[in-house]
């Protein structure tokens, strides 16, 4: 069967996949996750629940991202060798949108999206929505040589809450501004967005856990009410020495002390995707060196801006941070 085809039945069996669930009585948001080969963060991210202990009967839940999808083949107006061209028409704040371009050879060429520019990497492009894009509709333009190809992609609203954080007088000395700008900058630089892709497959969660104390996308405030950021993560509250383990395979960009993230380590994923583990007690890993899925690469703990025991986790596609419990259901 030819590639083109191929694609196209895969998401004709997608568009008919059971999409919800009822909660019936007796039921876990884990045994639901369970029995439909997801996981807790999952359930969580698609449906705004932050305490995954809170779920009623009768309760509605989606059980997995069902954008609907659109479709260009080469009657369109796409140049050859291209047949065909995939993309979600909707996403969601922190979500990633994945371009498909599917031919029988590799294409190169990039696309134009939110302001920044993402190139086609193994006839895919990774097109990253940041946490506080306002919802609408925005272009996604499809730069070939010699060919221009605008795609509209629609960002709604996520279900983010806002969470107050209540830090000692210590923590809250490291709100320093120009150092948090530093910091930012040398953890984002850590990772060398040309490299090839690493990881195979969906990815592992860092800890064994399903005790998320904080999901990705809250508004967080340091300062009384007032809306000082947004939480790039997930984090997980696990005891301080709780093994944390490589998501996916990779190379590490960065394993050290850092001034408000406490110890880190950054992991390269190729492709532009790289993740970060904060607050650890213990590192064990070094730089530039590979690890496969499940290796170690520290200990949990609370150092830095923290104010409890957890492990921070998070995923960033060329610097912008994504939900990372969408990779464990279907990574890009």
């Amino acid at each position: 069967m030819p590639r083109s085809l191929i694609v196209l039945a895969g998401l004709l069996a997608l568009a008919f996949a059971q999409s919800t669930y009822t909660v019936q009585r007796g039921d876990t948001l884990f045994s639901i996750a369970q029995r439909y080969g997801t996981t807790v963060e999952v359930l969580q991210a698609l449906n705004g629940i932050t305490n995954p202990g809170q779920i009623q009967v009768g309760q509605v839940l989606k059980l997995s991202p069902q954008p609907s999808t659109a479709l260009l083949n080469r009657r369109t107006d796409l140049p050859a060798p291209i047949e065909a061209l995939e993309w979600p028409r909707q996403t969601v704040q922190g979500n990633v949108a994945v371009l498909h371009l599917i031919t029988a050879q590799p294409v190169s060429g990039q696309v134009r999206f939110l302001g920044a520019d993402y190139p086609i990497q193994q006839n895919r492009v990774l097109l990253p929505v940041p946490a506080l894009q306002d919802p609408g509709v925005y272009p996604a333009v499809l730069l070939l040589e010699g060919y221009t190809v605008r795609l509209d992609i629609r960002v709604v609203a996520g279900s983010f809450g806002r969470y107050i954080l209540q830090l000692p007088p210590d923590r809250e000395a490291l709100l320093q501004p120009e150092k948090l700008r530093a910091e930012r900058k040398k953890v984002v630089e850590s990772c060398d967005w040309n490299r090839p892709q690493q990881w195979q497959g969906n990815w592992h969660k860092p800890v064994d856990s399903n005790r998320i104390t904080d999901p990705f996308g809250t508004r967080r405030s340091y300062d009384k009410g007032v809306t000082y950021s947004f939480h790039e993560g997930l984090d997980y509250g696990v005891p301080v020495g709780t093994p944390v383990r490589a998501p996916a395979d990779g190379v590490v960009g960065l394993a050290e002390s850092l001034f408000v993230r406490g110890n880190g380590v950054t992991i390269d994923h190729g492709d532009g995707v790289c993740s970060g583990f904060w607050h650890l007690s213990k590192i064990l890993v070094r730089p530039h060196q590979a690890v496969k899925a499940g290796d170690l690469i520290g200990l949990s703990g609370n150092t830095g801006l923290s104010n409890g025991p957890h492990v921070h986790f998070e995923i960033r596609i060329r610097g912008v941070p994504t939900n990372p419990a969408l990779w464990y259901w279907n990574a890009p």
